[in-house]
């Protein structure tokens, strides 16, 4: 899954979420007002039912990732310098027609 698809479910879980606790508050105003006793819940058994019902609604299991190690991705020696340095680049930057940022090269040179 893509970093805007993770955004895009986040959101959608935060919203179900929101208005699932809503629902159950008025649901447990309803049955207080009905039966004229007190129904107790508080924030954490709230919490615990809108999870479950967001996690029924979705099917979605917890993913429990288990990193070994973290390393950087491999790519090319000087993939730094395909794009301009420069937030307004040099008028003939040849990283805008393809070649490598002489700018971003003289960073690199300078800071190993």
């Amino acid at each position: 899954m893509d970093k805007h698809t993770k955004k895009q479910l986040k959101r959608q879980t935060k919203a179900l979420k929101k208005s699932l606790k809503r629902s159950l508050k008025e649901a447990k105003k309803a049955a207080k007002q009905q039966r004229g006793e007190m129904v107790t819940l508080d924030n954490k058994q709230l919490k615990a039912m809108t999870d479950k019902l967001v996690a029924e609604a979705l099917h979605i299991e917890p993913v429990k990732a288990k990193v070994i190690s973290l390393r950087p991705l491999e790519q090319e020696a000087m993939a730094f310098a395909r794009r301009p340095y420069k937030k307004s680049p040099c008028k003939r930057c040849p990283a805008l027609s393809g070649g490598l940022c002489a700018c971003a090269i003289k960073k690199q040179k300078r800071a190993a």
